[in-house]
């Protein structure tokens, strides 16, 4: 095979059908050229503002990179697929629109994949439906085990475990597919301290700030402006990153309240080993 064989020509209109109306839309566009980010690894790619002339195998970027392409034709738009994309039109093509809007919500059709950190051993990746319970997702002795659950990673928010264990898989917009459950016995303040310093790299906001006023919150000043600036932040900012940190920042004031009150007193007595399973990308 030379390359990805032809998209049928009823593509988006099958897409549409099936509720991915964001990718048939995509297809749609006019071509135009694309800007490789990195060609690291690519011989035909030079250096970072290497236009991108070859028609790409899908086969050669699945394996060596993180997306790989969808073309309709060598004039149109290369298109930016995730493999689970790809994996959802090849069913789609196959078994019809009605069958992949069976399960998940009207507004997130079809089945996604969701990483879930239990807080022991590794972190698991499942198939799912958007709006399955997330007690469903977690095994019997982790959900008891667990204190609070984080729902969508440094994008999420923290809820305490028994609202998140009745709670629905509804993960937001482009917001992280993950759970991670954090045991009990755990900081939560310290734990979200790690998320914060994670996401401030990708906030214009001052989210490092406020992750150093995590680590001391017994100084002067520091509990308050952290609690002025997520409640602010939150509603005010107009930087998705900054304010989906605000608001992670927020929902860990909510749900580790007393935590919050003991490192304002200068004491802590849970433990602050990192164990979300989340870690720098």
């Amino acid at each position: 095979m030379q390359g990805p064989p032809p998209v049928p020509a009823d593509l988006r209109g099958l897409l549409g059908d099936a509720g991915l109306t964001e990718l048939a839309a995509e297809l749609g566009r006019p071509a135009s050229r694309v800007l490789v980010i990195s060609g690291d690894g690519d011989p035909t790619c030079h250096n970072n503002e290497t236009v991108l002339r070859r028609a790409p195998r899908l086969v050669e970027e699945g394996l060596g990179h993180l997306d790989t392409v969808l073309r309709r034709s060598s004039s149109a738009r290369p298109l930016a697929v995730s493999a689970e994309a790809l994996g959802q039109i090849a069913l789609i093509a196959r078994y019809g629109a009605a069958w992949f809007r069976a399960i998940g919500t009207p507004e997130a059709p079809g089945s996604v994949l969701c990483t879930v950190h239990t807080g022991s051993g590794l972190p698991q990746v499942v198939e799912t439906a958007v709006g399955t319970p997330v007690r469903a997702l977690l095994r019997g002795e982790d959900a008891r085990a667990a204190r609070a659950v984080l729902l969508g990673g440094v994008t999420g928010v923290w809820l305490p475990a028994h609202r998140a264990l009745e709670a629905r898989w509804e993960p937001q917009g482009e917001g992280a597919r993950v759970i991670a459950v954090l045991p009990a016995g755990h900081c939560g303040v310290a734990e979200t301290n790690r998320l914060l310093r994670l996401a401030a790299p990708r906030c214009r906001g001052r989210v490092a700030q406020m992750a150093a006023a995590l680590d001391d919150l017994s100084a002067p000043g520091a509990f308050d402006a952290v609690v002025r600036w997520s409640t602010q932040s939150a509603v005010r900012v107009d930087d998705a990153a900054t304010h989906a940190a605000a608001r992670l920042l927020l929902s860990a004031l909510a749900t580790f309240p007393e935590e919050f009150e003991a490192h304002a007193a200068g004491r802590c007595t849970a433990r602050t080993e990192p164990m979300t399973g989340i870690e720098p990308a």
